[in-house]
């Protein structure tokens, strides 16, 4: 497992990459562990990772990353789910998805869970809600997870959700819909009070960004089925590129009583699973291209990865994970400071 987790920490993908570098590095290796027959065969290799059960390895993966989190004030915690497209096989194994729980402000991911199928992540990140500390935190996710069990559960365990609507809530969307209509036609007033703007742009494209809050009344009758919902919020995004407009609108629910601008910041920051994780992974780690697909091999794999990039990321160096990860194939005591501790 030490062997494993050092070659992919310096760029291994496989079995025989993982093979070559211990080759290359067993002096190294054996300063922190004996290695009295040497490397194991790439086969080998691959047997041991297999072999260990993924629910096993979750679970140290989930008490490890409790333990870096740092807990100060809301804690932002996004959910979203990937595809590691390379562990697809023929016609019979199916490509291994992924629903991932991320704190957003360090990157730090601290649960991740196999998912079948993609409507079968609802029930997946419901029960992942149940096994992690969500007290005081922020929930976000997609619009498939605005759903009235998922709340609850996020309420029970003492959190606060900003959650997007849209047509899988039909009746919730088209209230939500004409209550903003009714509001900038008759209270233009009230929607000014609730408004933050940003702009940001670079490369010749410009995006402007509207957000609108209104409190829930009692005008409403779906958003009582979300429990302890709060507010509504309308997102307006404009996007200039080349003299060409394009214009977005959606829709959220909320428990938050916070001010418009906090909000806006939870909804923007969802999206950061993407570049922080999602894209790290694929372009750094190349998880998209590993073929390893049998037994526990992938989930393995793949949980030692997101290790890797919480170590990674916990380390104080200001550099990019891949700048960090280049310097440790290199530098054999920043290796040692990222798997151990500075």
């Amino acid at each position: 497992m030490f062997l494993t987790i050092a070659a992919v920490l310096c760029g291994a993908t496989g079995w025989k990459a993982i093979n070559i570098f211990g080759e290359a590095q067993l002096d190294w290796l054996r300063q922190y562990r004996s290695f009295n027959n040497g490397i194991p065969t790439r086969h080998s290799i691959g047997r041991i990772i297999r072999g260990v059960k993924a629910e096993s390895l979750m679970s140290c993966f989930i008490n490890f990353s409790n333990a870096l989190r740092e807990k100060n004030n809301k804690e932002h915690i996004s959910f979203d789910g990937k595809v590691v497209c390379g562990s697809k096989h023929g016609d019979d194994i199916d490509a291994l998805q992924l629903m991932t729980a991320m704190v957003v402000d360090n990157g730090l991911i601290i649960y991740q869970k196999e998912t079948s199928t993609k409507t079968n992540e609802i029930p997946v990140m419901q029960s992942m809600l149940q096994n992690i500390n969500i007290e005081n935190a922020v929930i976000t996710a997609d619009a498939m997870h605005c759903q009235k069990e998922t709340t609850a559960l996020i309420r029970k365990g003492k959190g606060d959700y900003v959650l997007q609507v849209k047509k899988n809530q039909g009746k919730l969307l088209a209230e939500i819909e004409a209550y903003f209509n009714k509001c900038y036609r008759d209270t233009p007033e009230l929607l000014k009070q609730n408004h933050f703007m940003e702009l940001d742009g670079e490369h010749g494209r410009i995006n402007e960004r509207h957000y609108r809050l209104l409190p829930i009344t009692n005008w409403f009758d779906e958003t009582a089925k979300f429990t302890d919902s709060h507010a509504i919020v309308e997102v307006t995004r404009l996007r200039e590129i080349k003299e060409k407009i394009s214009k977005e609108t959606s829709y959220y629910i909320t428990s938050l009583t916070s001010n418009v601008e906090n909000v806006a910041r939870y909804i923007r920051k969802h999206w950061a699973i993407e570049n922080s994780q999602h894209w790290v992974l694929d372009v750094t780690f190349k998880e998209d291209d590993c073929k390893i697909y049998a037994d526990d091999g992938a989930k393995n794999l793949a949980t030692i990865r997101r290790k890797i990039l919480n170590l990674v990321k916990s380390h104080s160096s200001k550099d990019s994970v891949a700048g960090k990860m280049q310097r440790a194939c290199w530098d054999m005591n920043f290796r040692a400071e990222i798997l151990f501790g500075e």
